[in-house]
């Protein structure tokens, strides 16, 4: 539930809730700038984020669980673009819980995409 394109994205400080977002600043996708998301973030789908959590019966090492369109990454992979980040120099903004309008100037850019088959697609056959 992603929406693919390419979106303006920001570093926030941690969600209020580390169990379920981690205690890691997130990455909030602030507005879409081509594909779905262009169209979808933030009219339709706001508070995307990249983030961890501390989920029941999952450990490092197994797939992420599912989520209403958030991207979720293991925590060390979080905290490292946190990290990063700052040795960059890019400056982590307080966090907004998803409030519109979003009041900084977005400091990057992702881009998400499909691989494989789609859930629920038929797989394109020749004969």
């Amino acid at each position: 539930m992603t929406p693919t394109g390419l979106t303006a994205v920001d570093p926030n400080s941690p969600e209020d809730e580390p169990e379920a977002f981690g205690p890691y600043p997130v990455t909030r996708f602030v507005e879409g700038l081509a594909g779905n998301a262009r169209f979808l973030v933030p009219q339709q789908r706001n508070g995307l984020l990249v983030h961890t959590g501390k989920w029941a019966g999952w450990s490092e090492g197994q797939p992420m669980p599912n989520s209403d369109g958030c991207v979720h990454s293991w925590p060390q992979c979080v905290q490292s673009i946190a990290e990063t980040l700052g040795r960059l120099g890019v400056g982590i903004r307080p966090n907004t819980d998803g409030a519109l309008p979003y009041p900084y100037r977005p400091q990057g850019l992702a881009s998400v995409f499909l691989v494989g088959e789609a859930h629920g697609a038929l797989p394109m056959s020749s004969t």
